[in-house]
């Protein structure tokens, strides 16, 4: 096995390191996007680079800004995707990342820290658009999930730096931490080539020959029938410019966008940005008495792990199962937590014998949500659209799941401000409880196992015409 195992490493392992160095950028917007965690309470003490605390208003503006800027992500990508390529957008994503930490590191006023917030999800949007539509092209379909798992995996050890560095440091201290990991990023993504079917695309038969070898560690003669292939789904797909009335043009690409785009507002609502960029408050309100920057690295911990396993799972599972039961799993696990915060915050009650309970459920909703609520939509994008439109339906379902993020961690605060932190995670456990009656339903087809064409069949309610008999 391990014979086998070094063998296929010896020729695929240029797929893992340019799968790597393009993923490499998530961990720097993960620590961006872990930041406000151990941040906040640095700028309401003596050492914060601001002249005065911010209000509340003021943090849930710092916290949500990042994801208005990732708004900015699909708007720039979809239009260039198929223009000036994955890899330029890659690089290009380096701007605003590098921007955000700088200025974030000489801030001294909001206005300033708001700009940096939109550069950062201005670079994350960016990527998360562009970053595993690149490893997707490169990758063989033996390993297609493993290296698209890197993704996610450097997004949550970001998040783990963020919160194993921000309490034991400085506000500047963590942010100059980000900003040197970050300028790693330019040189990584300077030696990752250009995927072979965007040379395909445009013409550059030689050139994608030339890279498919260095990929499959493979001779032109053997890597020429998928060069061919190649070249047969671009004149198929592509022999007129895509444009959004495609998305549109069958019942069910319409089907299809609208389940995709319930599920990545699902994926926001579900409050995943809420609880990752105010995980050390949160844990504060609902009443755990375990230290909050210890809670926070044990929640960065079980991310880390969780997205280590969550290829295996979702392999081999189906979707409709994965998005039920996990979104069952959020529904019943966010309203014990309001339970829990209203018997300790509201009523008094002495609650002392499961002070274990918060930290518990919000360890469980982390596996729960990296298992399918995160990852289910974004397999369905790629699953239920042809690939001349799959570019722009990606776009608009990460349009609207930014669009509601950013409603969310806005006003999450003053909701929980306002009607208390256990109505807070009940709005929660509702949204959760939606999407686990949308999944059950007959509205989400079951596309584990199934052919581009049988879900078309499904989407389409078309069914196949029966063979005849033989006499």
């Amino acid at each position: 096995m391990f014979d086998k195992f070094g063998q296929d490493l010896k020729l695929k392992w240029h797929q893992y390191l340019y799968a790597s160095l393009a993923s490499y950028g998530s961990l720097c917007t993960g620590m961006s996007m872990g930041w406000t965690s151990p941040v906040f309470p640095q700028l309401a003490s003596n050492n914060s680079p601001l002249p005065r605390a911010p209000t509340l208003q003021e943090e849930s503006w710092i916290g949500s800004l990042l994801v208005l800027g990732g708004l900015l992500g699909p708007l720039i990508t979809v239009p260039l995707s198929n223009r000036i390529g994955r890899r330029l957008i890659v690089m290009g994503s380096n701007v605003p990342l590098l921007l955000g930490w700088l200025l974030a590191g000489v801030a001294t006023n909001l206005p300033t820290l708001y700009a940096a917030r939109i550069m950062w999800g201005c670079a994350t949007g960016m990527q998360f658009a562009t970053v595993p539509l690149y490893i997707g092209e490169i990758a063989e379909d033996k390993i297609r999930g493993s290296l698209s798992a890197l993704f996610l995996l450097f997004i949550n050890i970001g998040f783990l730096l963020a919160y194993a560095i921000g309490p034991f440091s400085t506000y500047w201290g963590l942010t100059a931490t980000g900003g040197i990991l970050s300028l790693f990023y330019v040189p990584f993504t300077w030696f990752i080539p250009e995927t072979p079917f965007f040379l395909v695309y445009k013409g550059k038969i030689d050139e994608a020959s030339t890279i498919l070898q260095k990929l499959r560690g493979l001779s032109k003669d053997v890597v020429q029938s998928e060069l061919d292939g190649l070249q047969a789904m671009v004149a198929r797909e592509f022999r007129v410019e895509p444009s959004v009335k495609d998305l549109w043009a069958t019942r069910g690409n319409i089907k299809a966008l609208g389940i995709c785009v319930f599920l990545a507002m699902l994926l926001q609502l579900s409050g995943i940005d809420v609880l990752l960029f105010y995980m050390e408050e949160l844990l504060v309100k609902v009443g755990t008495r375990i230290s909050a920057s210890d809670g926070t690295i044990i929640m960065g911990v079980v991310q880390v792990i969780t997205s280590c396993i969550t290829p295996l799972v979702v392999d081999r599972l189906g979707r409709k199962l994965l998005m039920w039961t996990t979104s069952l799993g959020l529904t019943i696990f966010l309203g014990i937590i309001g339970i829990y915060a209203l018997l300790d915050s509201h009523f008094k009650y002495n609650v002392e014998s499961w002070a274990f309970l918060p930290l518990l459920c919000l360890i469980i909703y982390m596996i729960l949500f990296t298992l399918g609520v995160g990852p289910v939509p974004w397999i369905l994008v790629a699953e239920m659209f042809p690939v001349r439109t799959k570019c722009l339906a990606s776009g608009i379902a990460s349009f609207m799941c930014w669009l509601a993020g950013f409603v969310w961690t806005r006003f999450f605060r003053d909701v929980a401000a306002s009607y208390g932190i256990y109505t807070a995670f009940w709005i929660l456990a509702i949204c959760c409880g939606l999407g686990f009656i949308f999944s059950i339903s007959p509205l989400l087809p079951e596309t584990k196992g199934k052919t581009f064409d049988e879900i078309q069949d499904m989407l389409n309610n078309r069914t196949k015409e029966p063979k005849p008999e033989a006499v």
